[in-house]
Order: structure tokens, then C-alpha cells, then sequence
């Protein structure tokens, strides 16, 4: 592996990182999650269940854990991007949660969450600064 010059690991990073494991753990451990909520009604039509997208929540949280550990920034970057889309998709099914576009807390919370990993994307990339 070439050497590559460290970009210091973020809060964002390890905020987003945080919550990709949090609904790792929820999603694998409590299987009626989708019922108890209106709020999930897309995300269930397209994942149909739970341990479906907490597996997902898993990987997105392992790839950024990895490029972390490694120092790979590339990881890093490709890590966030993949958070970016997916924190994406789930602010939108909030937002189409009903059978009209409803603002929410859902939307307004986890769409942040994919700028903010979007914007720290680019930055672990050029090296700006990021905290």
C-alpha cells in the first residue's frame, strides 16, 4: 500500500459512523421496527425488512471504519459517499413517507446527515479542513 498523506479523521466521520451503527443495532435487534412507525412505510416497500437495511447500516459503518484504521483516505472518501446516498434515500422515503411530500423531523435530520457527509467527502479528498 503506498504511503498516503494522513488527512485527520473527522467528527463527522466518526458522528456519521456512529449512527450507521446505531441503526445497525436497532434494525438487527428489533424486527418490528417498520410497524411501529408510518414514518418507514417506503423504506419497508423497498427493503421489505429490517436486518435488510441494518445489514446495510452495518457495511456503510465497516467501510468508514476501515479507511479509518488504514489511514486511507480513498476508503474515507468512498465510505462517506456511500453514507451520502443512503442518508439520501432514507430522507427522502421520510419526506414521501406519506402519500404527500410531509416535512419532517426524519427529513430534515438525516438529509443533513448526507451533506454533511458528502461535504467531509470532497474535504478528506483535498485535504481541507474539515474540523
Amino acid at each position: 500500500m503506498e504511503e498516503e498523506s494522513m488527512r485527520p479523521v473527522t467528527v463527522v466521520e466518526v458522528i456519521v459512523t456512529y449512527i450507521s451503527l446505531g441503526w445497525a443495532f436497532v434494525l438487527l435487534t428489533n424486527p418490528d421496527i417498520f410497524n411501529q412507525s408510518p414514518n418507514f412505510s417506503r423504506i419497508e416497500a423497498i427493503a421489505q425488512s429490517e436486518w435488510i437495511v441494518g445489514c446495510i447500516c452495518l457495511l456503510l459503518a465497516a467501510v468508514k471504519i476501515i479507511g479509518m484504521t488504514l489511514h486511507n483516505r480513498r476508503i474515507r472518501w468512498f465510505g462517506l459517499m456511500l453514507s451520502s446516498i443512503f442518508w439520501v434515500l432514507m430522507s427522502a422515503s421520510f419526506l414521501f413517507s406519506s402519500d404527500y411530500i410531509e416535512f419532517n423531523t426524519g427529513f430534515v435530520v438525516y438529509s443533513g446527515v448526507a451533506v454533511m457527509s458528502l461535504w467531509t467527502s470532497k474535504e478528506v479528498m483535498t485535504g481541507g479542513r474539515t474540523d
